[in-house]
This record gives C-alpha cells, sequence and structure tokens, in this order.
C-alpha cells in the first residue's frame, strides 16, 4: 500500500476504485500494471507522471516545487529581439500565480558553471515572471527577451510548438505582495525585460479603479523601438493620468542626446541617458514610511540602484542608499 501512498492516489476520488481492487487482489493488480507498462514501454513512454496530491506547492501557483514540463502552445514575436510565449494548463485551470512572484524555466543541458563560455552539461535555470494575469485559464505566457550568449533565452527561442519546457515555483521566488499594505505611494524603476515583474503589480494596482495609490513607472531601454508592453502602459496611463506617471528613458550612455522623434507625449515623459540618482531625484517618490521602490533589471542595474538582488540591505553608495531609502522602501524584484 505505500506505492498508493506515496502517489497520493487515496486521496483522489477518481482512483478510489483502483484503491479497493488493489486491496481485494494485489496480484491481479500488479500484473494488470505490469502489462500496461510493457504497452507504454513499447509506445515510447518512458514514465508516469507524478499524482498531483503526491507534490509539494510554495504558494497557491499550479506548478509545484518540483519540476513539471508544460507544452509551447503559442509564440509571437513582439520586437527585434523579444517574443511572447504561451504554455499549455489543463483546460479551465489558472496559473493563480501570487502577485508578486515569479516561477523558475530550465534550459537541459545549457548551464555554464562559471556563467560564461561553452556549456558544461549542466542545466540552466532562470526565473522569470508571467505577463498573463491569474485570470487566464488554460494557458500562461511569458515575455523573454533574447540575448547573445542568453542560455535560456537562445533554448527558447529554438523550441518547435508542442515542445515540453520544464517549470516549478519555490518559495524563495515570492516577492512583496499585493495589496501592499500601509504603502500610499509606488515608485517603479526598471530596465529591458525587467518590467515583466513591475507590470504584473501594475496590473493588479491599475486593475482596481479603487486603489487610489499614485504610481511612477521609471523604464529605461537602449531604444524607443525596445520598449516591452508600451501599448498596454500607455493605456492604462491614459485612462488613470492622476494615478500612473510614465518616464521612458532612452540610451546607453549618460550623455546620449534625444533620438530623432523621442518627445514628450500625453503618457509618457521622454528623458535620454541612463536611469541615475538625477532621475530617480526628479521623477520617483521621496523617502517616507509609507512609500515603496520596486527595482528590477541586470545585475549591474540592481548594483548601481540598490545593491545585488539576492541582499535585502542597500550597498552603501547606491542610489537608493545615498537619497536616504531604507531596505523596508525597497523590493528587489
Amino acid at each position: 500500500m505505500m506505492l498508493l501512498a506515496d502517489l497520493a492516489l487515496k486521496e483522489d476520488p477518481k482512483c478510489r476504485e483502483w484503491v479497493e481492487r488493489f486491496a481485494k487482489d494485489q496480484g491481479k493488480f500488479f500484473a494488470d500494471f505490469a502489462s500496461v507498462w510493457v504497452k507504454m514501454q513499447e509506445n515510447g513512454q518512458q514514465g508516469l507522471k507524478p499524482h498531483p496530491h503526491s507534490l509539494s506547492y510554495a504558494s497557491s501557483c499550479y506548478l509545484p516545487t518540483d519540476w513539471i514540463e508544460l507544452p509551447l502552445v503559442r509564440r509571437v514575436d513582439v520586437n527585434h529581439d523579444s517574443t511572447k510565449y504561451a504554455f499549455g494548463l489543463p483546460t479551465g485551470t489558472s496559473l493563480d500565480l501570487p502577485a508578486c512572484a515569479c516561477i523558475l524555466l530550465k534550459a537541459p543541458g545549457r548551464g555554464r558553471g562559471s556563467g560564461k563560455g561553452d556549456w558544461d552539461g549542466s542545466d540552466a535555470v532562470r526565473p522569470y515572471t508571467p505577463i498573463s494575469s491569474n485570470e487566464v485559464t488554460g494557458r500562461f505566457e511569458l515575455l523573454v527577451k533574447r540575448y547573445p550568449d542568453g542560455a535560456v533565452s537562445q533554448y527558447l527561442h529554438g523550441l518547435r510548438m508542442g515542445a515540453k519546457v520544464a517549470f516549478r515555483h519555490i518559495k524563495f521566488n515570492i516577492k512583496t505582495q499585493y495589496p501592499f499594505e500601509g504603502v500610499r505611494t509606488i515608485s517603479m524603476i526598471c530596465a529591458g525585460s525587467g518590467i515583466t515583474p513591475i507590470f504584473q503589480a501594475l496590473t493588479l494596482i491599475m486593475g482596481r479603479p479603487d486603489d487610489g495609490r499614485q504610481v511612477v513607472l521609471l523604464y529605461g531601454n537602449k531604444a524607443p523601438e525596445d520598449i516591452l508592453l508600451k501599448e498596454e502602459i500607455d493605456r492604462w496611463a491614459r485612462a488613470a493620468p492622476d494615478r500612473l506617471k510614465v518616464v521612458h528613458v532612452i540610451g546607453n550612455r549618460p550623455d546620449d542626446p534625444h533620438p530623432p522623434g523621442w518627445e514628450t507625449t500625453s503618457t509618457y515623459i521622454a528623458e535620454t541617458g541612463w536611469i541615475d540618482q538625477a532621475k530617480v531625484t526628479k521623477h520617483c517618490f521621496p523617502p517616507a514610511e509609507d512609500t515603496l521602490v520596486f527595482v528590477c533589471g541586470l545585475p549591474l542595474m540592481y548594483n548601481a540602484i540598490c545593491g545585488p538582488r539576492d541582499q535585502k540591505s542597500l550597498r552603501e553608495g547606491s542610489v537608493l542608499h545615498t537619497l536616504g531609502y531604507s531596505p523596508e522602501m525597497v523590493a528587489k524584484m
């Protein structure tokens, strides 16, 4: 009976009949199972998926803490180096991921022990924040920016429709949770694909008309065409200009000139250069007990703005530390 307990079959009403049959005639049960197993091997099936009741979960999310595989069901290129990928869930099922939180994706054999050079045969694992809301069922979407040496982004780009991809969700990936109690003003600082966890939080805030908090989005990219989710963000800014202020920062260097045609519009303020101390001071809410600053981007951005992502403290000399923010006011996404 240990096998049944391990698979938690007795907890599933659909399996009760089989549990009863096993109890009555264990020999016949295993003989039938063996014959089915042989047929599965002949058909190329190498194993059984664990029963859902036997898995552990870090939150309400459909994904367990162990790896499970889901099919790629849709892909749409959104610009020259970024793609939306949709992965299938059972019919009527939502990902039900708490916000703010992310999930882990595994690229088999794409690991680099040193972070550079050739693949060493290990698996590469990266965190991604879905851009689809929990109201969507049967699938969820990731927006992934492709880098020339990106182990996982290049792996995804090379997949065919229907390919299976491994995901899981662990407690470490659960960040500051909506509704962000005690917070009156929110500053969101991000760059590139770092917009995705910011977008997750914005979807909740802007999707609730009764959430009257004010939000500033300070979003950096190399060029205007690199801005991700611009239409959705413009729509929110247009609908609620008293709640959302959007600042796009375009450039590769602090002294970059305005690109041709890059001007402020009714939905955003156009800046150039880098996200630096001057721009944070100019546009973001000042330090206060009831303010919260989200930060998301590449390691260099974390280091400059607040310090490493995996450290709760603020790096001494970082922008937010210098401006007087405390670690409790900052959420490293």
